[in-house]
């Protein structure tokens, strides 16, 4: 019998285990992520958390406490603030991704049937979108489009103050569909922002996910427990490994190893790593947010 064939044969039994352990993946075959953005009942704001805070005046404020964020911008109706989170994972409608938050409007003022306090938008990686406005009684679409930009589209009789409400707005293909606590609730066309012109314009970001009062003559007060991202993804399949049968090197006689000295760490290796600066103040919709005329 050959000396090699226990080398071989426990190179046999390891590729036969791995092998079993693989489950390749089949074609079409989608993977679903969750990406946390808040969690409330870590503790802090989402700003400490996978947040961006943005608020544009002294009135407005975020406060902390019993696993909720409240942020409150009753104040003055110009006032504007929210969170935002745009270096996100690929929001690909064709796939389907969705975006779950649980929050409870306390109060809301708006001017109009066109504005609200409190808005969520998610624009996906090809800028079509849906941005839904929160009253205390209902929730509704902004149209998009040219003619009749940021006004009014389709809504809901809904009571948004009772408590905190989990909701999940889903994407997929053309079509939102916005379920609380599990139920159906709002569904419609995404829609395409991108005819707004202004000086700040936040519809010409892909991949953009934001909650709070964007809107200089609306105000809200707004608790928020959670914010996460669901996506899916075709992962790329693991190839499977080749079998390869290997002789066992013949022992030969080895030198003694010359003993070396660690380099030292130059102060370059041990200085913080400076992340590159972010500058969210760039896109937020200051009070050219919307044309003038249907503020």
């Amino acid at each position: 019998m050959s000396k090699h064939l226990p080398y071989i044969a426990l190179l046999i039994a390891a590729f036969l285990l791995s092998a079993a352990q693989l489950t390749p993946l089949q074609p079409g075959e989608t993977v679903t992520q969750t990406h946390v953005l808040y969690y409330g009942d870590l503790g802090g704001t989402p700003d400490t958390q996978n947040l961006d805070y943005v608020a544009l005046a002294p009135s407005v404020t975020q406060s902390f406490a019993s696993g909720v964020t409240t942020l409150d911008t009753m104040a003055e109706r110009s006032d504007q603030a929210g969170y935002f989170a745009f270096n996100n994972p690929a929001l690909q409608r064709e796939l389907g991704y969705s975006v779950l938050f649980t929050v409870q409007l306390f109060e809301e003022v708006h001017r109009g049937r066109n504005r609200a306090g409190f808005s969520l938008l998610v624009l996906s990686s090809d800028l079509q979108g849906i941005e839904l406005g929160f009253w205390t009684h209902e929730i509704w679409a902004q149209e998009g489009g040219r003619e009749n930009l940021f006004k009014h589209a389709e809504g809901i009789a809904f009571d948004t103050t009772a408590s905190l409400i989990t909701y999940e707005l889903q994407i997929a293909g053309d079509q939102y569909t916005l379920l609380a606590d599990g139920l159906p609730l709002l569904s419609g066309p995404l829609r395409d922002y991108t005819a707004f012109e202004g000086f700040i314009d936040p519809y010409e970001t892909p991949n953009l996910l934001f909650l709070g009062d964007d809107s200089t003559t609306s105000r809200a007060k707004v608790n928020i427990a959670y914010v996460a991202l669901e996506t899916t993804s075709i992962p790329t399949p693991t190839p499977m490994p080749t079998l390869t049968a290997t002789v066992a090197p013949t022992k030969t006689a080895t030198s003694t190893p010359t003993a070396t000295i660690a380099p030292t760490e130059t102060a370059a290796r041990l200085a913080p790593q400076n992340n590159p600066p972010r500058w969210p103040y760039w896109w937020f919709p200051l009070t050219s947010g919307y044309p003038p005329n249907l503020q």
